[in-house]
């Protein structure tokens, strides 16, 4: 097999079981809030945890793969992603499955990091968009199978049985991974900044801590003004180093990866908490199981699966900023269209809805991605998909703190159930507005780099 089908077969598939094992455990909530005793904000921290760790410190690990090599670092990141998830169904309380959530993360942001940059560096430009679609679509066929999978194993073997689904994929990717012989170190010989990456870290966690912690100011402020602080110490840090985690030249001289780094962020922190709220509604509202409410789910990620390739090739045809831009647009419609969601709401009208979002979140993700990595040099591959990735975990991360903190107000410490049902069905119209309003910010971001180079 050519060393470019190897990378692509490997990172696609990678891609897949990353997306795929947070949405299979996504469907599992309910049951886990069951059995756990988890409330409503617990919940948001069990599906967050683990973005919250990507967010964290995807872009240390993007330098120390361009350091010690990205094919090196994504062999290692996919066996720890794996041994992870397995230990993830030994969880015995709310604590200890965050704990290993996060820990699990750590292996998902090895992959993340380096996958993206092991196959641009291999393909041409002209192929961009192309590689760049059969990745997202393997993005959203892992987003599409994990909540049919992972419901049906939660039905059949409980919501433990969920996380033993990684190891086929897993080892899949990892076979292919180790038939690679090439290897990626743009900056051997260079000093990592550990100083920087602890600041970067810090910042990553008392901004996303202080967020969800909004319901109690007394508890958020304090740690969004230490975000605050920890931020400016480590955009210090990074001019006062040779090596910094991050060349900040990236943002002040290049508009386009900026705006796209922006838009990235402003979409995956509107769109991303659908499926979370959707499995509630689904389940609680309902009354569906686990199964059924997966059938329904699959409806966005199968239409962005199935789009994306295409969506991909476009890019390569025609302005891809103004396919991003497009799909930003129908990406704030359907949320729009979510905020009328109540008790009696059809299943043709949510599986309408979400069809627009999966074919808008299809036409922005592949030709914004081709956007991004057409932006920066080839010895900025790694950073720069790291960056990216970052903006997106952090944007997930974001949507989940939003969830939190509106659940915080309406809801408190009590659980989701049918006497707390239309409390339920009124943060998840705030938190479907506030959404949109997002995206529609998004389609202005993502309009200002049209012609820009």
């Amino acid at each position: 097999m050519h060393i470019r089908t190897s990378a692509l077969a490997a990172a696609s598939v990678a891609s897949f079981l990353v997306p795929f094992m947070m949405s299979a455990v996504a469907i599992t909530l309910p049951v886990m809030q069951v059995e756990l005793g988890a409330t409503a904000v617990e919940l948001s921290w069990i599906a967050g945890s683990y973005i919250l760790a990507l967010a964290a410190i995807l872009l240390p690990v993007g330098r120390l793969a361009d350091i010690l090599g990205r094919r090196r670092t994504f062999v290692w990141g996919t066996a720890a992603f794996v041994i992870f998830s397995l230990c993830a169904s030994l969880a015995w309380s709310v604590t200890s499955l965050v704990a290993l959530r996060v820990v699990q993360g750590v292996g998902a942001a090895m992959i993340l990091s380096t996958g993206v940059a092991i196959v641009t560096e291999l393909y041409p430009r002209t192929e961009r968009g192309r590689v760049m679609g059969i990745m997202v679509a393997c993005v959203y066929l892992g987003l599409s199978v994990g909540p049919l999978v992972g419901g049906m194993m939660t039905s059949l073997a409980g919501w433990r049985s969920v996380f033993f689904l990684c190891l086929p994929p897993g080892l899949l990717a990892w076979i292919m991974a180790r038939r690679i012989k090439d290897e990626w170190r743009p900056a051997h010989g260079e000093g990592f900044d550990l100083i920087g990456s602890l600041l970067y870290a810090a910042f990553v966690v008392c901004c996303v801590n202080g967020l969800t912690g909004l319901a109690r100011p007394e508890r958020g402020l304090p740690l969004l003004g230490a975000a605050l602080i920890l931020g400016v110490f480590f955009v210090l840090r990074s001019r006062s180093v040779a090596h910094p985690l991050i060349d900040l030249s990236l943002f002040t001289a290049n508009r386009v990866f900026l705006l796209s780094s922006l838009a990235t962020l402003v979409n995956y922190a509107g769109t991303f908490a659908v499926g979370f709220l959707l499995s509630l509604y689904l389940q609680v509202v309902k009354g569906f199981s686990p199964m059924h409410a997966g059938f329904i789910l699959i409806v966005q990620p199968v239409v962005q699966s199935l789009l994306s390739p295409l969506a991909g090739v476009l890019a390569d045809r025609f302005n891809a900023a103004w396919l991003a831009s497009l799909g930003m647009a129908l990406c704030a419609l359907g949320l729009l269209g979510m905020c009328g969601v109540d008790l009696h709401t059809g299943l043709l009208e949510i599986g309408a809805i979400l069809a627009l979002l999966g074919l808008g979140f299809a036409l922005f993700a592949s030709p914004n991605m081709s956007v991004v990595m057409g932006s920066v040099e080839p010895r900025h591959y790694s950073i720069a998909s790291s960056l990216v990735a970052t903006m997106r975990t952090f944007g997930m991360t974001l949507s989940m703190g939003i969830a939190a903190v509106v659940f915080g107000f309406l809801l408190h410490d009590r659980q989701i159930a049918p006497e707390t049902i239309p409390e339920f069905l009124a943060s998840m119209r705030i938190i479907f507005a506030v959404c949109a309003g997002l995206c529609v910010a998004g389609v202005f971001c993502s309009l200002g780099r049209v012609g820009k180079r």
